[in-house]
């Protein structure tokens, strides 16, 4: 797995939120206007920035229940082997 620590913390250093902390919207400085909710916007940008997708979740969900399949399948024959 690449590093991701320096992609998503150049991400976060680049999306500081601006005015008010006491206001209902904030600006940030990415230049979005009018945020709500400026961690989930930033959190988004994270996703899209890293090209994170729900299906690659799904995918790399099946992929460990293969792998787990495989690793007791492989540790059944083991223990077969012993007796």
């Amino acid at each position: 797995m690449p590093d991701l620590v320096e992609p998503i913390r150049r991400i976060i250093e680049s999306h500081c939120a601006t005015g008010d902390s006491d206001e209902a919207e904030v600006s940030c400085s990415c230049g979005a206007q009018k945020i709500p909710d400026h961690p989930r916007h930033v959190a988004e940008q994270i996703i899209d920035r890293l090209g994170l997708k729900p299906e690659n979740v799904d995918d790399v969900k099946q992929q460990i229940r293969y792998a787990t399949a495989w690793l007791d399948w492989e540790l059944t024959k083991f223990e077969g082997a012993q007796y």
